[in-house]
């Protein structure tokens, strides 16, 4: 997710601004080339590694309604992780829920 989404600070089409709680902030379109392509292997676990610990496991992504949360899951596959989910219902079904806690800020 971006870091105007991820941090609640840009409007949204979703019924609540910010992150779940205890997430962190990896968008795909970052793991991607200008040409849309997914970054070479040494960028890609770079910017991956500047997010996430070799050792973090049990890995769940999610974005806004799942399609950016796949690529970026495509591509921790690509290095070899396996512990990999996509909550697929992304912050569009959390957010509906004012029972589930969502942070604001970075």
């Amino acid at each position: 997710m971006p870091p105007g989404g991820y941090d609640g600070s840009a409007p949204t089409r979703y019924s609540r601004r910010g992150h779940i709680s205890g997430s962190r902030s990896l968008p795909g379109r970052g793991l991607q080339d200008a040409t849309g392509h997914i970054l070479p292997e040494p960028e890609l676990a770079a910017r991956i590694g500047a997010v996430l610990d070799t050792d973090d496991s049990q890995v769940v992504l999610y974005c806004g309604g799942g399609i950016s949360a796949a690529g970026a899951a495509l591509a921790l596959t690509l290095l070899g992780r396996t512990d990999v989910s996509v909550y697929d219902g992304s912050l569009e079904e959390w957010s509906k829920d004012p029972a589930r806690p969502l942070e604001s800020g970075s």
